[in-house]
């Protein structure tokens, strides 16, 4: 399959909105990106033809705000906000104050560090734009190939000084993986999210942080208002972001509780292309439902 990407800088003409939706949030992983990890052709199209009909696009993730700026500036969203970290940080794509910042208590921080390590899982500390690990593994080397943000490797990720922690992740096998999330999630409940977002990353973050909230943010910022907003996704993390939004769109291959939360689900199809699906449906119109 072809794969391009539009020119960064690019600023979309103003016409009407797109169904009357002002605002989009955007997921990355299985949603922008196909399988092979790069933007079809066809999703690139569906995202210009949004920004054309004078939607404002922004990338929400779980990934860091310098890894998510590659993407951002490949589709040609200029100077705009990026949702990074699930939603902890919301900042402009070229720098400057942040709309929205939100890291862990620093007790949990380290709590949930020492039990990772001991549990022999992996585990990396998201601050800023950094991504920290405390030496290196067969997982930290399978996330590095994953991340195009270069970790920072460091002898005791508890001794690090500076900006707040906004996500502690744990990686491991997924079976273990997906145990210590069933044994942690009510342990943890009211002081941290703990969720799995792939099936070899157990995510930490404090839990007034989503990507719903960062979309929040974003949406008064910007002056839209809820009813305006679309959001896509696949995964666990993006359900409150899917609930949120005036009209939330899950791909056709995404988690039950996605896929749950979502008011509409794109069309069975080439999952390198169900974000151009999700787009179609919503620009043709499609009745909103509640998605089963």
């Amino acid at each position: 399959m072809e794969h391009t990407a539009t020119p960064a800088g690019t600023r979309p003409p103003r016409r009407s909105p797109a169904g009357g939706f002002a605002l989009a949030a955007v997921d990355i992983d299985d949603t922008l990106l196909g399988p092979d990890g790069l933007i079809s052709a066809e999703n690139a199209a569906a995202v210009r033809e949004l920004r054309e009909r004078g939607v404002h696009v922004v990338l929400a993730s779980g990934r860091s705000h310098a890894n998510m700026r590659p993407f951002h500036d490949a589709l040609g969203l200029g100077d705009g906000p990026i949702i990074s970290a699930q939603g902890a940080l919301v900042r402009p794509a070229t720098g400057g104050e942040a709309w929205l910042e939100q890291v862990l208590d620093a007790a949990l921080v380290e709590r949930v560090t020492r039990e990772g390590l001991e549990r022999g899982f992996a585990v990396q500390h998201y601050r800023g734009d950094e991504i920290l690990v405390q030496g290196r593994s067969r997982w930290t080397e399978f996330d590095q190939a994953l991340n195009g943000t270069a970790q920072r490797i460091v002898e005791d990720l508890l001794a690090e000084r500076g900006a707040g922690v906004e996500k502690v992740i744990w990686l491991g096998e997924p079976g273990v993986v997906a145990a210590a999330a069933a044994d942690l999630a009510p342990a943890y409940e009211g002081r941290m999210t703990v969720t799995v977002t792939h099936s070899a990353y157990l995510e930490f973050y404090d839990p007034g942080t989503s990507k719903a909230a960062g979309l929040a943010v974003v949406a008064e910022r910007l002056g839209v208002e809820r009813a305006r907003v679309l959001a896509f996704g696949d995964g666990n993390n993006d359900v409150p972001m899917l609930a949120w939004a005036g009209v939330g769109v899950a791909m056709d291959h995404a988690r039950p509780e996605a896929r749950q939360a979502a008011d509409l689900v794109a069309p069975v199809g080439d999952p390198e292309s169900s974000l151009a699906r999700a787009v179609r449906l919503v620009l043709d119109g499609a009745h909103v439902r509640r998605a089963g």
